[in-house]
This record gives structure tokens, sequence and C-alpha cells, in this order.
């Protein structure tokens, strides 16, 4: 038996768990089934699933620079524990999180073998977070279900966050609807002719389920995914034309409510404009918190806590690299630079290699630039957003191994081929 066949048999149990616990994770069954709460599901998959790993010996001659800077950034979060603010909140929160987060990194990197399982979970995760934009959306219409609201001038407004059972907020369900766009876009849009009608059907659900977030970042992010979409196309003509149509399409289908919220983004000349201002003037206080403990931070996962004691308000802060100044300092905050940049480069590279290889699937070819544009529009979205304990940057990590593995396998077979 090869050594690739090998591994993929001693891996397909903990592929299968990992797959199941994905569903778990997106679609919160725990919540949903309380028994299955009861028996920590999610933690038992995690827990089974890296017993089964841990057994099965690996091939590959070197280890992934982002599974390296990933390491040294876990091992940081270790040493600088007794420099930081506080310790005990980095250890039962901070760290916790962290690891259920890089979660997604490990078993990813460990799992994904070939094409098939990274086809399998590429999948997974469209149907799973699809499911989490829809549901909302179909509460809305029938029970008049919103989740959350915003202020308003002097009044208050409505906003569809996630589903009961979900956790996520206006924001977070907007960010999902950003994220699985580039999928469907390459995916789908680019597919045969069936394809191509789910994804145009699709398109005006999630518009609709966007409007009523009233997330402006949410709009901006997806802006910027079909900006970089523009850019890659060959076909710009024709994006104009329907994305015109699009905008329109979209700016008339909302009321004065949503139109005042949305013009905020632009206009100081609204009602919201308010709350859009004191956004971007938070990033001078979330910089003056981090300043407090500038070398080693206050502590993984006490963002909150940094803002409540320093800043006067207890908010995480609203930027991912401001978040990580506070909690981990300059010295973390250069060390989680390098990891991105080294996920960035894993994509770039890969993407390269498979432009080059004409044994190259459709599949790969189409989810290359789907994740590039995922992680470019989460880059922008994370100077609006937290997350350094959510699953996004470590689920790219992860992709970016994997696809690197799949990408140099297939091309290696290619070269086996002409050989012979």
């Amino acid at each position: 038996m090869l050594p690739e066949e090998k591994a993929l048999k001693e891996t397909k149990i903990p592929f299968v768990l990992f797959m199941c616990f994905m569903a778990s994770f997106f679609l919160h069954i725990p919540d949903r089934l309380p028994f299955l709460g009861i028996f920590r599901i999610d933690l038992l998959l995690v827990v089974f699933t890296f017993m089964l790993i841990i057994k099965v010996k690996t091939n590959e001659k070197s280890v992934s620079k982002v599974a390296y800077y990933l390491k040294i950034l876990f091992i940081y979060v270790l040493v600088s524990l007794p420099f930081v603010t506080w310790p005990g909140t980095a250890i039962g929160k901070g760290l916790p999180n962290l690891i259920k987060a890089s979660v997604f990194f490990f078993f990813t990197y460990r799992l994904v073998l070939n094409e098939e399982r990274l086809k399998m979970m590429v999948y997974l995760f469209i149907v799973v977070n699809s499911l989490r934009v829809i549901e909302p959306l179909v509460l809305h219409f029938t029970t008049g279900y919103w989740g959350s609201h915003t202020t308003f001038g002097d009044d208050q407004t409505d906003r569809l966050s996630g589903a009961p059972n979900d956790v996520i907020g206006p924001n977070g369900l907007a960010f999902v609807i950003a994220t699985l766009l580039p999928f469907y876009h390459y995916l789908l849009g680019t597919g045969k002719y069936k394809a191509k009608l789910l994804y145009i059907l699709i398109l005006p659900i999630f518009m609709v389920t966007m409007a009523l977030t009233l997330s402006r970042t949410g709009i901006l992010a997806v802006a910027i995914i079909y900006g970089v979409i523009f850019l890659k196309s060959k076909k710009k003509f024709l994006l104009i034309i329907a994305g015109t149509i699009g905008i329109l399409g979209f700016f008339h289908s909302l009321n004065d409510v949503q139109q005042d919220r949305y013009l905020s983004i632009f206009s100081s000349d609204t009602k919201s404009s308010s709350t859009a201002e004191g956004r971007i003037n938070s990033w001078s206080k979330y910089y003056s918190v981090a300043m407090v403990k500038p070398i080693f931070g206050h502590g993984l996962g006490a963002s909150k806590e940094a803002m409540w004691n320093f800043g006067g308000h207890a908010q995480l802060a609203h930027n991912l690299w401001m978040e990580i100044a506070q909690e981990l300092g300059l010295i973390g905050l250069i060390i989680f630079i390098l990891y991105a940049k080294e996920i960035y480069k894993g994509f770039k590279i890969t993407n390269e290699k498979v432009t080059n290889n004409s044994s190259a699937s459709p599949f790969l070819k189409a989810c290359l630039p789907a994740m590039q544009a995922w992680l470019i529009m989460n880059f922008l979205f994370s100077f609006a957003s937290y997350g350094l304990t959510s699953y996004e940057w470590y689920l790219f990590g992860g992709f970016s191994a994997a696809i690197a593995r799949v990408a140099l396998s297939t091309k290696s077979a290619l070269s086996d081929q002409q050989k012979n």
C-alpha cells in the first residue's frame, strides 16, 4: 500500500468525525438538541478526532510555514502569561477559545489529504452556512422574527440577526453572506446551466437578508467581494451592467430607514451617520487602551476587560488588529501578521501552480479564486470586526496549507504520467 493510500485509510474515520463537528459547530446542533448538549457532543467529537489523528504518522518532509507561525503564536501566548495584565482571563477564557478556533486549522491541515476531501469540506461549509442565512429569513417572513435592533436618530429600528439557536448578530449574519458569495460565484456561477441557475436564485435571497441586517460593514464586504471578482474577470462589461442593475434594485427595495442606514456609509447628513462616525472615532480609544500594555498586552481574551478598565466602555475592540494589540501586545501582533502573510502567500503560490497546470480540476481552478476573494474581504472586514479567537483565520490557514498539498500532489501525478 502506498504511503498516501495508507494515510487516507488511517484518517478516514477522523475525517468523518471532523465533518460531523463542522456541521454541529455551524448549525449549533447541541442548542437545537439539548440532550446532545448535555453530553458536550462538540467537545467529544474534537477529542475523539484528535486522539485518532495523533496516531497517524505523516510522510511530509517539511512543515507548512502557516503551521509554524501558528505554533509560535501558541508558545508566545503561554510564555507571556506572567507579563500580561489579566493572566487568569487568558487561561480561563482566551486560551480555551483559541484552542477551539485553531481546531479548524489543525484538523484541516492533518485530514484534508486529497481533492475529494477538500471538495467535501468546502461544499459542507457552503451548505451549513447557507442554512444559517436562510433560516432567519424564513423566520422573519413567517413569524416576524428580527433578533436585534439598533438606534436610529432618537428611535430604534429592528435588525435581522442569526436564528434563535445561532449566536451571530446582524453583522455576523452579514459576514456569513459575504463569506458565501465568492464560493457561489466561482463554484456555481462559472459552472454548468443548473449550477448557474442555483446561483442566480440564491443571490436575491442573500441580498434581501443582507438588507434586513442593516449591516453597513456587510454591504461594504459585498462590494469588496465583487470588486475582487471584477478585477479578476475577463467579462468586465457584463459585470458592470449586472452590478448597476443589482445596486439599483437593491437600493430601491429598501425602505426609508434602511436607505438612511446604508447612505450613512457615504454621507454625514443622515440620522445614522453618528453611529458610523462613532465606529471610526473608537479606533483611537482602542489604540490608547493597547498602549497601556504595549509589549505583551493585557492577555488573550481580555480586550473587553481592558476596554472597561482603561477605555470606560465594556466592549470588544471592533478591529481585529487593535484587538490583537490589546490582548497580545506588539510581539503577538507581529506573529499574527506573519501568520496571515503566510496564508496569503500560500494561496498566491498555489494559484500560480494551478493556473499553469493543465491537469488541474475545474474545482481547484474555481475554489482558489473563491478563497482568495474571501481572504481579501476578511482582511478588509477585520478593520471593523474582532475575531482573534473566531474560526475564520484558522480555517483560512488550514485551507491554505491543504489546498497547497492537493495542488502539489496533482502536479506530481502529472509529472509521473509524463515520465511514464
